[in-house]
This record gives C-alpha cells, structure tokens and sequence, in this order.
C-alpha cells in the first residue's frame, strides 16, 4: 500500500536525493515520484528491490513447481520407474560409445 509520505515530486527527489536515499534504506518502502502530479516512476532500495525479485521468482518457482505436479498426476510427465532406468543406461550406453 503506498502513504501519502511515500508520494514525491520529482524535484524533491533531486533536490534532496541523499536524504530520500537514507530514508528508502531506513524505511524499506518504495518511494513513488511524481511529475506535474502524476506518477512517473517507482524508486526502491537495493535491499527492497533483491527482497522483491526474490519473492517474485519463488512465487514463480511455485507456480512451475504446481503445474509439474498437476502435469504428472493427469500422466502427462513422468515414466514407470524401469522405463526410466531403460532410458539413462540408453543415454550412459550412447555417451560411452562417443568418447
């Protein structure tokens, strides 16, 4: 949720940059700046930023790791264990004989 503090001018920004810097460190919120009163763009912390880019690639991880899971139980992936073991001694078999 942004806060009305969250909310500056792209001027203020400028003007007072090494102050908003510290503040987006201590704060840990990103900081939304605006341009004759519209929103321009969205500035976060280094910190802020990796904490969101993790977040974002668990949540896709989850999301692949869900439609493997749904993929399988419909039989659309996996093999019968002895099919699967066929199938690595064919590959170790055709790696072997290419040395």
């Amino acid at each position: 949720m942004i806060l009305a503090k969250d909310i500056v001018s792209l001027t203020d920004f400028a003007r007072q940059t090494r102050k908003h810097t510290d503040d987006l460190k201590k704060t840990q919120r990103p900081r939304v700046l605006t341009h004759n009163g519209k929103a321009t763009a969205v500035v976060l912390s280094v910190d802020a930023y990796q904490k969101l880019a993790d977040e974002a690639h668990e949540h896709q991880m989850d999301m692949r790791l869900q439609a493997a899971v749904e993929a399988y139980a419909r039989g659309e992936r996996g093999a019968p264990l002895d099919e699967a073991f066929q199938q690595m001694r064919k590959r170790l078999a055709n790696r072997s004989t290419t040395r």
